[in-house]
This record gives C-alpha cells, sequence and structure tokens, in this order.
C-alpha cells in the first residue's frame, strides 16, 4: 500500500489502510523529516473522531523514542488551534489527527511545518519518501511514562492564548453591543468550548446544537453544507435570529445561514467579509483564492483598487501568500478562510466570528448585507458537483470527456484555457468558467462552474450533468 498525502494531509478509512502499524510508520517518517531539519518539538493534538486518543499516542510514542518533545492538548483540539500553536510557542511542527469534514469512518494525519501552514508537496513528498525506503523493524516507540519522565512529553491547555489572540483580531466589542442572536452547531467537533463559549460570551441570546462528542457525527459526515444545516435554517424562522454558524470537524471550515434562513455558499462569504474588512477595517493589501473559488472576491478587490492572488487548490498555497504577500483575506469555495495576522491554515472560528463583526459593523441583517452586495458587485452563480469515481480508469474516462469539451457544448465559445490545477475553461460570456479536478482528499472528481448570468449558468449546469453521463 502508497501512503500518499494528499491536499491536506494523509486520509484513509479505518481499519482499511488507517491501522495502527501504519500510523507508526507515518509517524516515524515525520519524525525523520523533523530529525533532518534539526527539529526538536511538536504538538500532536486529535480530534473528535473514533479511537483518536488511541491513534495520538501511538503518534506521540513514536515521537519521542526519536528523542523529539511532544506538547499534547488534553482535549480534542481545532486544527485553526494547533497552527496557532505551533507559532506561539515557536515549535518545529505539529501532528493533528483528524480527516476534517471527511465522513466518520475515515481517519488522518495532518502536519504542519514550522511557519504553522499546511505542509507544502516539497515537505510531503519527502516524508513519503522516507515512507517508501522505511525499514518497519527500526521504528523505535516509547511509553508515555517514560517520555514524562525524561521531559519528552507536556500536557497542556492551548486554548487561552488563541482565544485571547482572537480578541486581537476579531472586534468582540462592537458584536457585544450588536446584541446579536445566534445559533451555533458545532458538528461533534473539535469547536466545543471555543466556539460556543465566544458566541456565548458575546451575543445576547445563543442555541447550540451537537456539542457533545460523537465519533460517528449523527450518522452523517460534519461537513457544514446546506444540506446538513437545512434543518438550523428552518429553526431561524421560527424566531428572530441574526445567523446560524457552523464549522465541521476538526473547526477549519465554516457554513452560514442568514436571518431569513438562507444558505450562505462560502463564496459569498469570503466575498461579502472581503468587502467588509477593506470599508469598516480600512485593510490594505491583496486578497487571493484558488482556481476552484469564486471571482466575485475579484471584483471586491478592484473596487478597492487592490490585486487579486489565484492558487491551485488546497490551502497550503493559500497560506503560502498570507504569509509573504501580506493578504487581507485568502479563501477558497470549500469553506475555509483566514486573515492577514493570524494563522496561515484555515480557521472556521474566526470565520464565524468575522461574520458576527460584519453584522455589528454594518448594522443590518445579514439578507440586507447581502443583497446590498448583489447591488453593488452584480449576481454570481455558481455550483460544484461531485462525482465518486473510486477507480482511475473511472476518473480518466470522465477526464477524456471534458478534454474535448467542446464536442458536447454547442451554445458556448471556449476562448481560453488552463490547466493549474485541473482542466480550467474561459468561455464568451462574460465572467463564465468551468474546472474538473480530481479531488486531493476523496476517491471524487469535482466539477466547478461560475457564470454572471442566470442563463449561462444553467447552460453549464445542463452541460455537466449531459457529459457525466
Amino acid at each position: 500500500m502508497k501512503i500518499k498525502f494528499g491536499t491536506s494531509g494523509w486520509r484513509a478509512i479505518i481499519s482499511d489502510e488507517f491501522t495502527f502499524k501504519n500510523v507508526r510508520i507515518v509517524s516515524q517518517a515525520i519524525a525523520e523529516y523533523l530529525k533532518r531539519i534539526g527539529g526538536k518539538r511538536v504538538i500532536v493534538a486529535r480530534d473528535t473522531r473514533f479511537m483518536t486518543e488511541r491513534y495520538a499516542r501511538l503518534v506521540a510514542e513514536v515521537l519521542t523514542a526519536n528523542n523529539l518533545k511532544v506538547l499534547m492538548p488534553e482535549n480534542p483540539t481545532p486544527t485553526p488551534v494547533v497552527s496557532f500553536t505551533i507559532r506561539h510557542r515557536r515549535l518545529d511542527g505539529g501532528i493533528n489527527i483528524t480527516a476534517s469534514h471527511n465522513p466518520p469512518e475515515y481517519c488522518g494525519i495532518k502536519f504542519n511545518p514550522a511557519d504553522g501552514s499546511p505542509a507544502l508537496p516539497e515537505v510531503t513528498q519527502q516524508i513519503e519518501s522516507i515512507i517508501a525506503s522505511l525499514d518497519e523493524s527500526k521504528i523505535l516507540t516509547m511509553s508515555l511514562v517514560e517520555a514524562n519522565s525524561k521531559d519528552l512529553l507536556e500536557i497542556f491547555d492551548p486554548k487561552p492564548a488563541y482565544m485571547e489572540a482572537l480578541a486581537r483580531i476579531v472586534d468582540f466589542e462592537a458584536i457585544r453591543k450588536a446584541n446579536l442572536k445566534v445559533i451555533v452547531d458545532l458538528m461533534y467537533g473539535t469547536a466545543m468550548g471555543y466556539l460556543d463559549e465566544l458566541c456565548s460570551r458575546l451575543c445576547k441570546e445563543v442555541e447550540v446544537f451537537h456539542n457533545y462528542r460523537d465519533p460517528y457525527f449523527g450518522g452523517n459526515r460534519p461537513e457544514p453544507d446546506e444540506e446538513r444545516l437545512a434543518l438550523l435554517a428552518n429553526r431561524v424562522k421560527t424566531k428572530s435570529w441574526d445567523a446560524v454558524l457552523a464549522v465541521d470537524g476538526d473547526a477549519d471550515r465554516f457554513g452560514i445561514v442568514d436571518d431569513e434562513g438562507k444558505y450562505i455558499k462560502a463564496n459569498e462569504v469570503i466575498a461579502l467579509l472581503a468587502h467588509h474588512l477593506y470599508k469598516n477595517r480600512n485593510m490594505k493589501g491583496p486578497v487571493a483564492r484558488t482556481v476552484a473559488t469564486s471571482h466575485a472576491v475579484d471584483e471586491v478587490a478592484k473596487a478597492f483598487k487592490s490585486n487579486v492572488i489565484e492558487t491551485p487548490v488546497g490551502f497550503k498555497f493559500l497560506a503560502s501568500v498570507l504569509l509573504n504577500e501580506k493578504a487581507v483575506i485568502v479563501g477558497e469555495e470549500s469553506g475555509g478562510l483566514s486573515v492577514a495576522n493570524h494563522v496561515p491554515e484555515k480557521d472556521g472560528i474566526l470565520a464565524c466570528l468575522l461574520v458576527l463583526e460584519m453584522i455589528a459593523y454594518e448594522g443590518k441583517p445579514l439578507s440586507q448585507i447581502r443583497k446590498e452586495f448583489r447591488q453593488n458587485y452584480g449576481t454570481f452563480h455558481n455550483s460544484r458537483v461531485d462525482f465518486e469515481l473510486p477507480s482511475d480508469e473511472e476518473k480518466k474516462k470522465l477526464f477524456e470527456r471534458f478534454e474535448n469539451l467542446e464536442q458536447y457544448v454547442t451554445d458556448l465559445k471556449v476562448v481560453s484555457s488552463d490547466r493549474i490545477d485541473g482542466l480550467r475553461y474561459f468561455f464568451d460570456k462574460l465572467g463564465s468558467w468551468l474546472l474538473v479536478r480530481a479531488s486531493g482528499t476523496e476517491p471524487v472528481v469535482r466539477v466547478y462552474f461560475e457564470a454572471r448570468d442566470e442563463g449561462t449558468f444553467q447552460k453549464l449546469n445542463m452541460f455537466v450533468k449531459r457529459i457525466s453521463r
């Protein structure tokens, strides 16, 4: 079996490929990589999935046997908190046992280097190379009792420092004064004690859902998308709630519902928050998005005479822009964002708080803010369609059909194409494009498309359905 890191770490099905043996192998490879670069201290954290305590313990046993000091949070920990702790404590890296928003049968290992960002391909390729050449009989382990006695293990609480950092980025006082009423969905994940506690402190009224550990995530995947937030969207209408705020299993992705019970796609949230940060917070600098993300944020940047930086899919590429280009906001359509002077990692908790800050600054319902945005910037119709194709042969056949796209599309003319990440086409209708690419974390091919008018959007929608048959 070949262990491969995707867009956000290594993920696999528990007891199939995600086994104790493979966790030890990956841990030893990361330990070897860290020793090569002179690493000495790392954080090892976990989410709320099945057996994550045991997996985290295995990782720590291997790392400490390699004379690396492990800092381990006692409780399940959000991915952005891991990133923050790496930077705050000046660690040499971090490992989080998580499969993020994947279904409950999955688990995974995320690795972040010393800058706190998701590991770039040049790092994960080195780790994969070490895995391929690893002699499993040479993998050492140390009991955590022994590790503790040798000062190679520290149990700590990363929460207070992270919460203080958020208070420096988000205008908590403005939120308090707005007397907001919110519904919070923690999706049985790591945001417990973080997002719910902050909202309880800052908002007039809070109703919290799924605030306990369930490794099966209620029988679903812990992803804050429109389908999974539908019941809470209906609940908004029964009482004058200002918003629904949700995060995924490791709290790096967000989901937002407005005061009218309408789900807001991440594409729109990113653009709304960019406008807010430029207008209300007077922030300066570029924005960055992935090739799969709506161009709505481009229009915002243009209005404020700022640049747009485009990257391949994967927050690791956006993190690099955040660190090197001082971007105001970076975001991706799958529900991840971060801002200047914060962690170079997706932060769903931050995203939810910034939505509250925006409502507070504007002094208007979220639905009204959305309406005014459309009046200023126009409408952006976009969608993503996922095709579950487990075999490489099936993926290849679908890609071949998209490569011959002009045989299937007769009323839209292709004006240009690129392969920055996957295969992307731009059409003659202003603002219309389509991207097809294989997921880096699941056996899925994703197709993204956008248009500025409803007619062109529906043509693209029908085309995607037709070509996939």
